[in-house]
């Protein structure tokens, strides 16, 4: 399967850890995108249910005449007490202590890392659970693109957490499953 996913438009909230909370849309970001992304369509689109990321997924399909669907499993990881903080707020030691070790270090009253891996396999398996499964694009958050890599590609962890994905940064993978193990390769990363 061919899957494109990307990050949704801009809310203006640059270096905040916007998971359960969920700002809006900056006024014309998704105008941006759509115009910077050509009018690519799909005929599979799915979303993380959040108004940051719906409009986003909205804006690209409706035009096309794509349903979109909302999937909870998209929703970016619920950072806790630290959730609609600024980066710069919080106790570096503690964010450090995260991003070398999640599964160890999740962050205060959230989600724990399992969780949040687990839920990102059950959205990719239900995607390939259609024996032909179309080229799909998912409307997310950097932590479930950054995970989708992991998962995909293999990748380590602490080299996704390496790698921008500014709002409106599109990855496109190729995914297979065997013996219900995911895997898959990069074929595009577009940066905003």
């Amino acid at each position: 399967m061919i899957l494109d996913l990307i990050r949704h438009a801009s809310t203006g909230r640059d270096g905040h850890l916007d998971g359960r909370s969920d700002p809006a849309l900056e006024d014309g970001s998704t105008e941006a995108l759509c115009a910077r992304l050509g009018g690519r369509q799909w005929p599979r689109v799915v979303t993380s249910p959040r108004q940051r990321a719906l409009p986003t997924a909205d804006a690209l399909a409706v035009p096309h005449g794509v349903e979109v669907v909302a999937d909870e499993e998209w929703a970016e990881l619920d950072f806790g007490d630290w959730d609609g903080q600024a980066l710069h707020d919080l106790p570096m030691q503690e964010l450090s202590a995260f991003h070398l070790d999640p599964h160890a270090n999740p962050p205060p009253h959230g989600e724990s890392w399992g969780h949040f891996e687990r839920r990102i396999a059950r959205g990719l398996h239900r995607l390939l659970d259609d024996p032909d499964p179309p080229p799909t694009l998912i409307v997310s958050h950097g932590g479930p693109l950054r995970m989708v890599l992991s998962q995909v590609c293999g990748l380590p962890m602490a080299m996704c957490w390496a790698l921008r994905i500014d709002h409106g940064t599109r990855l496109q993978l190729r995914v297979e499953r065997e013996d219900d193990r995911l895997w898959g390769e990069l074929l595009e990363l577009q940066q905003p």
